[in-house]
């Protein structure tokens, strides 16, 4: 597979299939994000590309609507470009990812220095239930939460960090403990909120008059991928922000260059890069075939048939690598709702509840050999995880891993 950089010229407009015209007092505002099937369509409609660059497809060919559809993507992440060129940052924080949920930040006396508190799965007291509906489960998911005995007496960031930078990020895979510790942790050591959105006032047009329409005036509200620098820093520390997509490139031929992105057609540019996604790190590896458990985060969102509760993970993938997985615990936030539009049908394709990237689900990985769980690894750490075999094509449930005891905190 091949990393491709998609780097906007202008603030980019992803939107969220609410309906939108050019008329008076309209606004399109764009999702902090795109979709991984925003992106899919983009890289499929570049590979359909003929000599005059345009789009060539026939609704009747099925044997061409098979080939695009399965084309596979892993993404898209955020990545910090170099001051100069057109290559990933140098530093090991070139990407950036979601923040999981089993952290929370909390402010401190000093100006933009913050704790970290771990959300851990929680054992319930006696007689206490859940909503889960734990009826069709083999096993009651316990609580996450924080242990009063490492509960902070603050309240929460106001602001929370949407992106840790990859360094930061690893650590907590690795071991929590070790920023948890850390009493005067600089915020922007972490890594970066969302990305700035600029708001642009428009007129319609008319075609034949070329001239604007008297009083019909719109705006857009689109992701600007330059971050400034800080106060009297803003333009010398200004960073580069690109979108980064691993392509499998299989039987099919890819070309770069400039294209129209998005709502409003915005221009970006898609180039090829020599990058690859983060490996797994050994401590990793060593702590799962350890303690027979482990934290799986997700990178981008995930479509599970049954809500938040994942099924091929646990049945078909576990039983291909050899493994028994159960989903012990899960800290999720509230759904995302994707649609989109779908190129056979020529119509919107049905709405559908997407876990949030950043959702962690602590799981309990049992295997006969130390072999069975290397493989397990490394066909789940990068790979997407969704249920249905399109939305893993797609690059909903990018997944990546982390440690995990397995031991659950009583709850007090």
């Amino acid at each position: 597979m091949t990393i491709w950089l998609v780097e906007p010229r202008d603030p980019l407009i992803v939107r969220d299939g609410r309906p939108f015209s050019p008329d008076s007092g309209a606004w399109a505002a764009s999702l902090p994000f795109p979709f991984p099937s925003t992106i899919a369509g983009g890289v499929r409609r570049r590979s359909a590309l003929d000599e005059d660059g345009a789009f060539k497809y026939e609704q009747d060919d099925k044997e061409q609507l098979k080939q695009l559809k399965g084309i596979r993507i892993r993404g898209p992440l955020l990545v910090q470009l170099a001051d100069e060129g057109d290559a990933l940052a140098p530093d090991e924080n070139a990407w950036l990812v979601p923040m999981p949920n089993d952290v929370q930040l909390f402010a401190t006396d000093a100006e933009g220095v913050v704790r970290l508190l771990r959300f851990v799965p929680l054992t319930l007291p006696a007689g206490a239930q859940t909503d889960f509906a734990q009826q069709s489960r083999e096993q009651q998911l316990l609580l996450v939460g924080q242990s009063r005995a490492a509960a902070l007496p603050r309240k929460p960031l106001a602001h929370a960090l949407r992106y840790w930078y990859w360094q930061p990020f690893q650590t907590w895979l690795i071991d929590p403990a070790q920023l948890e510790q850390e009493d005067d942790l600089p915020l922007s050591s972490l890594g970066r909120e969302d990305l700035l959105h600029e708001r642009r006032l428009h007129v319609s047009m008319d075609s034949e008059r070329e001239m604007g329409k008297e009083g019909l005036l719109f705006g857009t509200s689109g992701l600007e991928f330059t971050h400034p620098g800080a106060q009297k820093q803003r333009l010398h520390k200004a960073r580069r922000l690109a979108l980064a997509v691993d392509v499998d490139e299989t039987n099919v031929t890819f070309r770069g260059g400039v294209a129209s992105f998005g709502g409003e057609r915005r221009i970006v540019t898609w180039r090829q890069s020599n990058a690859h996604l983060p490996p797994c790190p050994k401590e990793i590896k060593q702590a799962i075939k350890r303690d027979g458990h482990c934290r799986l985060v997700l990178l981008t969102p995930a479509h599970f048939a049954e809500g938040y509760y994942p099924s091929w993970l646990r049945t078909t993938h576990a039983q291909q690598c050899g493994v028994d997985v159960e989903l012990r615990a899960i800290a999720v936030r509230r759904p995302q709702v994707v649609s989109g539009w779908d190129l056979a049908l020529g119509r919107p394709k049905s709405s559908r509840r997407l876990a949030a990237a950043g959702t962690v689900l602590f799981l309990s990985v049992k295997a006969a050999s130390d072999a069975a769980l290397e493989i397990w690894i490394e066909r789940t750490w990068m790979h997407c995880m969704s249920d249905d075999e399109q939305s893993r094509c797609d690059g909903f449930g990018l997944a990546v891993l982390g440690t995990w005891s397995g031991q659950p905190v009583a709850m007090q």
